[in-house]
């Protein structure tokens, strides 16, 4: 692999892992610009750890505060979302679903554009959001919401969030229990990774070690400052700007690739 197409990975991964664009989706459009091969799993593993440190490190009080007490309704609610959207994954898994959906990606991305901008009138509209943690029944919803977001150009942070909003949740709320249930995500799609490993010698012979090292600390620095920036724009109500990129992207990719 060439540094510049790592680099551009790096890039993609670390800023729409937490921006409402689809990292999936960006990831596959890249694949298919540059004919880049799906084989690189160490590199795969280390995309997925990079984000996570991302999370982790943003919201530390707030996980540090459930692992001193576990056992208490965020948590739950958590799990609850959790489960719900292995459902949709198992099935997406087992059904090999993304032989036949993945290469619609082009009109996802018109779909999460579509849901942005719905939720951008919803918020001008100043509705009085409800303060606190979500319900039990937005759990499953966001749940399943995000089950659907395993097809590639459906953002999951996108349609979690724009979900709870719509749900009447606040902004701060619903963007905390977004990137909360991306950690579950991120380590079952880390475990998934492994899962596809044959032989851990291959895998070490298909990248150069110090690109790996980069590839961690670049994506973690990345990611780190898009989850940031995710969290400053939503309370800004300007999610209509990605909902304008995701409709021109789509539409871009529709008519000319």
């Amino acid at each position: 692999m060439k540094f510049y197409v790592l680099l551009i990975l790096c890039l993609i991964q670390g800023l729409t892992e937490f921006l409402p664009v689809s990292s999936s989706g960006h990831l596959l459009l890249l694949e298919n610009l540059f004919g880049i091969e799906d084989n690189l799993l160490l590199l795969n593993l280390f995309l997925h750890l990079s984000t996570l440190l991302a999370v982790i490190i943003y919201y530390r009080k707030i996980i540090f505060g459930l692992l001193k007490k576990p056992f208490q309704p965020l948590t739950y609610k958590l799990v609850l979302s959790t489960a719900i959207t292995l459902v949709f994954a198992v099935i997406y898994e087992i059904f090999d679903l993304g032989k036949y959906l993945d290469a619609f990606y082009c009109y996802y991305f018109l779909v999460t554009a579509l849901l942005l901008f719905v939720t951008f009138l919803y918020q001008k509209k100043s509705i009085s959001l409800k303060v606190g943690e979500i319900s039990y029944k937005d759990s499953i919803i966001v749940g399943a919401v995000q089950g659907i977001a395993v097809l590639p150009g459906i953002s999951r942070s996108g349609s979690t969030i724009s979900s709870l909003l719509l749900l009447g949740n606040d902004e701060s709320e619903s963007a905390k229990y977004s990137f909360l249930l991306s950690i579950p995500i991120i380590v079952g799609g880390f475990l998934f990774e492994i899962l596809k490993i044959d032989s851990w010698e291959t895998v070490f012979n298909q990248i150069n070690p110090w690109y790996i090292v980069f590839a961690f600390f670049f994506t973690f620095i990345v990611a780190f400052l898009s989850l940031k920036l995710t969290v400053k724009l939503l309370k800004g109500h300007k999610f209509i700007y990605f909902s304008i990129y995701l409709f021109l992207l789509g539409l871009s990719v529709i008519f000319f690739l």
